[in-house]
């Protein structure tokens, strides 16, 4: 079986929609409403979006984004940079973050998260980002056992986020070496 991780550019704007959409209606049917699901999360609608943020990502404006590509389909991306938000609790602010990674049900326990979780690592490590952060829906229960499985400790729970017109809790993962990541 050939795996194949790669940067992504705006070419890979189609295949990354396709994936993001996929991967949202498998991954968050019965966690979000199923009506942003259906009218919200829809590749017309994601396309021209993940164009833009390739064209911006080329340019070093947008966090660097990585395709995966498993027997030549891509099944999986993730995006990592410097740390957009807040520090979680005052205290605890990363250097890096992991911003997304999705991968299609079909392309899960295959080692390809993994995979794209370290090369992300391994991007914010050259970066000189010693330490990163994920966000995650405190209810998506398959991809927190992921984060640590990975390594990560969970230092913040209950954190509000608006998706559509509902708010959900999120909870933030913290990786305080990212070369561990990439170790692993």
């Amino acid at each position: 079986m050939t795996l194949l991780i790669r940067i992504a550019s705006p070419e890979d704007a189609l295949a990354i929609a396709t994936v993001h959409t996929q991967a949202w209606h498998e991954t968050y049917t019965g966690l979000i409403v199923q009506d942003y699901l259906d009218h919200f999360i829809t590749l017309d609608r994601n396309t021209p979006r993940r164009r833009e943020t390739l064209e911006k990502s080329e340019k070093g404006e947008a966090h660097r984004h990585y395709i995966a590509f498993w027997e030549n389909q891509p099944v999986g991306f993730a995006a990592c940079g410097a740390w957009r938000e807040t520090p979680y609790d005052g205290n605890i602010k990363p250097e890096g973050e992991i911003s997304a990674i999705y991968l299609l049900n079909s392309a899960k326990r295959k080692g390809i998260g993994k995979a794209l979780f370290k090369t992300a690592a391994e991007y914010l490590c050259a970066h000189g980002m010693k330490s990163c952060g994920v966000w995650v829906l405190e209810d998506n229960h398959p991809a927190r056992k992921f984060y640590e499985e990975m390594g990560g400790k969970c230092v913040l729970t209950g954190t509000p986020v608006t998706i559509g017109n509902v708010t959900y809790a999120e909870c933030a993962y913290f990786y305080a070496d990212t070369r561990r990541i990439t170790a692993a």
